[in-house]
């Protein structure tokens, strides 16, 4: 029996803990902006300015989830929206990154969001055809 053993992803930056405060769409590109850039995840170690651009997006494979929080378990209530709908909404906003998740082109980004002095779990699901780029100012 034949066993591949899928290799971890090794990413050179992390956005766990960043609160994104703003996305800026230009055509079929998104770009992601945090309050204080992202995490170097090699040596040497730091916190670089910088964003997150998302290449050749695929609007029609793109959503956000939000859910109430009621408990920790249990049943909870929530709404799917596409991602260009959440970015009209999301001024004023912020959304806390706690869990990154890469697969076929595709990019997830779990955690909480702010809005409007209400505290829900949020996922974004981007699907896009080009690269994902880290683009940092140091």
């Amino acid at each position: 029996m034949k066993r591949t053993i899928r290799p971890n992803v090794h990413v050179p930056y992390s956005l766990h803990d960043m609160r994104v405060i703003g996305f800026e769409v230009n055509g079929d590109t998104l770009i992601m902006r945090t309050q204080s850039g992202m995490t170097k995840t090699t040596e040497p170690y730091g916190q670089p300015d910088g964003h997150v651009e998302f290449q050749k997006v695929d609007w029609d494979f793109c959503y956000v989830y939000t859910m109430d929080i009621l408990a920790n378990e249990g049943r909870f209530s929530g709404r799917k929206m596409s991602l260009q709908d959440f970015i009209s909404e999301f001024e004023n906003s912020g959304f806390e990154v706690i869990d990154e998740t890469f697969g076929y082109n595709s990019s997830k980004f779990s955690g909480w969001l702010l809005q409007k002095r209400h505290l829900q779990e949020c996922s974004i699901e981007i699907y896009h055809l080009g690269d994902m780029v880290y683009v940092t100012e140091d």
